[in-house]
């Protein structure tokens, strides 16, 4: 199988690096919590993991699964975390995986399209994707575009429900339910459209 294959990008892996240790436990947690239960793993299910950093998704999958996790920072190299970056496709076989999960990640690579078919191609048949990426309505987004406030944690897109829909569409996936993770600070959202990120389901067609 010919797939194309964006270039991989040693700024973006320096730019990573350097922020590697940026984290905030609350707003992981609770991104973890969402997403997890829209996915309904199953014990015995294979899991990827994309932009996984140490891998503590892991703690909120059942007992049982197997775990691998990617990232591009080489800080994070680990016996379940392969070291790679994703432009360059995903090494694995095709149908390896009976879930990916990619939380807070979309909204950096370089090229969504392609990194989307990658994931398509990985998963089984009638597999999972859930993903995570900034509400572009919550108000802290809405904010810092009103008064141009420079993005510094490499986001590179933007994505409504509409644009996320039509995406997943055009790389043979289905959206099959979406919530909201949390408002900010780290609270459980008064309603969806107040979350600091939006998780999608995707279910491979």
């Amino acid at each position: 199988m010919t797939t194309h294959v964006a270039p991989s990008s040693p700024e973006l892996r320096e730019f990573y690096r350097a922020r590697y240790n940026w984290r905030n436990a609350g707003e992981e947690r609770m991104r973890f919590r969402s997403a997890t239960k829209l996915a309904r793993v199953q014990t015995g299910n294979a899991v990827l993991d994309i932009g996984s950093r140490n891998g503590d998704l892991r703690k909120y999958l059942p007992p049982g699964v197997t775990y691998q996790g990617i990232d591009i920072a080489p800080e994070f190299a680990a016996p379940e975390i392969l070291i790679h970056d994703i432009s360059l496709g995903i090494p694995f076989p095709d149908g390896s995986f009976d879930f990916v999960f990619m939380i807070e990640v979309l909204e950096h690579v370089p090229s969504p399209y392609h990194t989307m078919g990658e994931v398509r191609r990985v998963l089984k048949p009638g597999g999972v994707y859930v993903l995570s990426v900034p509400n572009p309505y919550h108000v802290k987004e809405l904010i810092w575009n009103l008064f141009r406030v420079a993005d510094r944690q490499g986001h590179l897109y933007s994505w409504t429900r509409q644009t996320m829909t039509r995406l997943g569409s055009m790389n043979g996936f289905r959206l099959d339910g979406h919530r909201g993770t949390y408002f900010y600070p780290p609270i459980p959202p008064p309603f969806p459209l107040a979350s600091r990120s939006i998780v999608y389901r995707f279910v491979k067609t």
